[in-house]
């Protein structure tokens, strides 16, 4: 895990952009605390902050060249499948490092091409070059766990892990995307590859960019609904097991480290699966649980406490308190550049880093990815919902798009003839936003929606659930779900990994139709049945509680006031999006009916946001 930078122009780079490069490296200290180096011909520049995680000798840093100096590489994120691939290679290439997965990606890359890519088992975002081809690959893993951003300024590519870091150099001006601000204020995040900033892109998930001297070439390798539109019939028992095969191989990879690590335990079912297998592999593994001080009537921390016991691990418990959860929040708030923080919950992983740093651990094992592969509670209400509202014909649904907020979000879910999902409406219906933007008009973040969707042209009775899981590998997890893991994490100097987000279980579950996944109309069911004889009834039984508990006592008395005195100050940043007379409704209608806690949160952060970055 690391942080990446380079530059590439094929006519040859200046010392000016060599200067560039140091600046933009050294701004991003956290991700690479380790070490950090150069590498640098007259077309090409790299940049490396290193977290040492694998192989933690000298001969492992970056920038790294191939043995014999054939190609170059950054990288930052982890192959766990190197060692496989290594044995493959070995016979045919030179190593110089002892266990270097870094190493491997460059010897792939000489025996298969970029093609390479396809046998990486891994979360990851590399720059590779080619002196002798005289070509520069950029390349984001197929699931977009690890961030990678770029722009092209005179000739000149520039590319790093973090925005905040490529505008260090101030070569082309920061300047605010007004279509971003719109997406976030319905989807939470902006769709790839736009971002926030005009002029700066996000290179999209499973895609790869070439650049030569003819200019740049985007491939997409990889493709989600390849898999949605190829639907595979199989039995339960059948998908039980293959899926156990294949969670048992990708808990024991990501369990590769030459460093101590822990696993986030909340007592819900995908991080103690998570637990379970780890400590059957790593006895040394250690477990971190979260818990507020003001406990529910099923606390999980209890049940967290006991499962880590039986599983004979070390157990480290921290008590959240309402002042620790706002410091926390501003704490963050402060730190986080690139984007909006649109989920205040997004602290909380910042602080497990911290305190998973306290332990000296720098791996953190987390449960994301689980509820992708086994479905979200509402997508059966969803289904059932719109099997009412796809007979609506098109000329009696324009009156939805005048509904009051409160019903707007539910009902408001047309876009030329294609239902949107609900589930990924998370902020504004586009309707409400639409009638309160104040700044450029024309953009729509339900075609964006309707455009993932209607890639599923499969004929299929799952179908529009087929649809919405394209959105969710597509847009939601890449741009919003994973981000809100790697950005906290890094920020303190930890490497999260997610079991659940191994390609293989992705590609099979994708395949699988959703009354299989969701046997019974119980979310998770391939994996509850795996559950059975792996976690005790306690677990298996317990209801889900997670940290809403901790958010709403702050969205109803606290946020409020933080609102008043940002949102509605005058001159406000965020009036200029967003109507005056809207935002001061959604604060009367809080604190009438403490039912729009989240929705003046949307809007808090976004403020606050463009005030660091509006001058």
């Amino acid at each position: 895990m690391c942080g990446i930078s380079g530059i590439v122009n094929f006519s040859g780079i200046t010392q000016e952009w060599k200067n560039h490069l140091h600046t933009i490296n050294s701004a991003m200290p956290h991700r690479g605390p380790d070490a950090d180096g150069f590498w640098f011909d007259d077309f090409v520049g790299l940049g490396h902050r290193r977290l040492s995680i694998l192989d933690l000798s000298t001969t492992a840093n970056q920038p790294m060249s191939q043995a014999k100096g054939r190609c170059h590489i950054v990288f930052n994120g982890e192959i766990f499948n190197f060692a496989e691939i290594r044995k493959e290679l070995e016979g045919k290439y030179p190593f110089q490092t002892d266990h270097s997965d870094t190493e491997v990606i460059l010897n792939a890359y000489l025996e298969w091409g970029i093609d390479c890519v396809l046998r990486f088992n891994g979360m990851f975002a590399i720059g590779l070059y080619d002196p002798v081809k005289k070509v520069f690959f950029l390349v984001r893993d197929r699931i977009g766990k690890k961030p990678l951003h770029y722009f092209e300024h005179q000739g000149t590519l520039a590319f790093c892990s973090e925005i905040h870091a490529l505008l260090a150099a101030k070569v082309i001006p920061k300047e605010i995307n007004e279509e971003a601000i719109f997406h976030y204020l319905t989807l939470l995040t902006t769709p790839a590859p736009a971002t926030f900033f005009k002029g700066v892109s996000k290179l999209e998930a499973g895609y790869y960019l070439k650049i030569t001297s003819e200019g740049l070439e985007k491939r997409k390798y990889w493709n989600i609904a390849d898999y949605l539109n190829d639907p595979q019939s199989i039995s339960f028992d059948k998908a039980v097991e293959e899926t156990e095969s294949l969670l048992e191989s990708a808990e024991n990879l990501r369990l590769i480290a030459d460093v101590p690590i822990t696993s986030a335990l909340s007592g819900g079912l995908d991080s103690s699966l998570n637990l379970y297998y780890s400590s059957l592999v790593n006895p040394q593994i250690s477990a971190l649980t979260l818990s507020y001080e003001k406990t529910s009537a099923y606390d999980e921390s209890v049940s967290a406490k006991k499962f880590a016991k039986e599983r004979g691990v070390e157990f480290h418990h921290h008590i959240i308190t309402d002042e620790l959860f706002q410091q926390l929040i501003k704490d963050y708030v402060g730190i986080q550049e690139d984007v909006p923080m649109g989920d205040p919950n997004t602290s909380l992983v910042y602080y497990l880093g911290k305190l998973a740093r306290e332990m000296d651990c720098k791996v953190l094992m987390v449960g994301e990815g689980g509820d992708e592969l086994g479905g979200y509670p509402n997508y059966l209400k969803m289904q059932k919902r719109n099997a009412i509202l796809s007979k609506i014909p098109s000329i009696a649904q324009k009156p939805f798009s005048h509904l009051p907020l409160r019903w707007a979000k539910q009902l408001d879910v047309f876009h030329e003839g294609t239902l949107i999902s609900q589930s990924h409406i998370l902020g504004f219906p586009e309707s409400t936003v639409r009638k309160n933007w104040m700044a450029e008009k024309g953009f729509s973040s339900y075609q964006m929606l309707a455009k993932l969707q209607n890639e599923i042209k499969v004929d299929a009775p799952d179908r529009f659930l087929r649809g919405v899981s394209n959105v969710e590998y597509q847009l939601r997890l890449p741009e919003l779900i994973l981000p809100r893991i790697d950005y906290p994490s890094m920020a303190a100097s930890i490497e999260a990994r997610s079991p659940m987000v191994d390609y293989r279980l992705v590609e099979a579950s994708a395949r699988w139709p959703f009354e299989l996944r969701m046997k019974g109309g119980k979310t998770k069911a391939i994996f509850r049945e795996i559950a059975k004889n792996k976690l005790p009834d306690y677990l298996l039984n317990a209801p889900k509680v997670g940290f809403g508990m901790m958010l709403t006592p702050f969205l109803n008395e606290t946020l409020p006031k933080w609102y008043a005195t940002s949102v509605l100050k005058p001159n406000a940043p965020i009036q200029k999006y967003l109507s005056p007379s809207f935002l001061e409704e959604l604060h009367r209608e809080q604190l009438a009916h403490q039912r729009y806690g989240f929705y003046l949160w949307i809007v808090y952060a976004l403020n606050v946001w463009l005030e660091k970055h509006t001058s």
